[in-house]
């Protein structure tokens, strides 16, 4: 692909909004050009697909210049999307990092985290307390969501059991006593079933 400044004829270091005239006046020139008949046409066309092309490049540039500035660059900027609710770019920023140290692993784990992808986040937590043991930030990240796994898993039988500060046979299993209670509720009508 030709250099996007040259198919606009202009410098790379011009200010966006001239970059962006130009582009709209080669386009209205192209599209107009494409009209023509035979060469001329099969010309301006190739010609406007050059110019989308190159727009399209210089367009994406300005964008993650943008994002450079507000956002900065780094783990920081990973954070700031991950607040701003923009996970997509968030990953994009990750993706686009060429190494995967134990801080990496620690904000691929918030992103998992923000989509609810559970088990992807615990996996990303492990590695990066893995690869720095003695940092708290990561093992106590790790420790609450071990403990959320745990509470998410835990299955329906003993949810009665982690009731606290309950009096006499409230505190058993609450699926158990609710189950016991119907059963006694069925045989005491039992009887009176047959003489309806």
């Amino acid at each position: 692909m030709k250099d996007p400044y040259e198919v606009l004829n202009m410098p790379e270091d011009s200010q966006f909004d001239a970059l962006e005239s130009r582009y709209n006046e080669l386009r209205s020139q192209y599209g107009e050009e494409r009209f023509l008949p035979g060469e001329q046409g099969a010309e301006g066309a190739r010609k406007l697909t050059e110019l989308e092309d190159a727009w399209r490049v210089i367009s994406e540039k300005k964008k993650e210049q943008d994002e450079i500035e507000k956002y900065g660059t780094g783990y920081s900027s990973v954070e700031q999307l991950v607040k701003d609710k923009k996970y997509d770019e968030a990953q994009a920023r990750l993706d686009a990092m060429g190494y995967r140290d134990a801080e990496w692993h620690y904000y691929q784990a918030l992103v998992f985290y923000k989509r609810e992808w559970m088990s992807d986040c615990y996996s990303q937590l492990k590695e990066a307390a893995r690869l720095d043991p003695e940092n708290v930030k990561y093992k106590d990240a790790l420790a609450k969501m071990t403990q959320k796994m745990a509470n998410a898993q835990t299955p329906p039988e003993q949810l009665g059991e982690q009731r606290q500060g309950m009096q006499g046979n409230a505190a058993g299993n609450c699926l158990s006593s609710c189950c016991q209670m119907l059963c006694c509720m069925e045989c005491l009508t039992l009887p009176f079933r047959c003489c309806g």
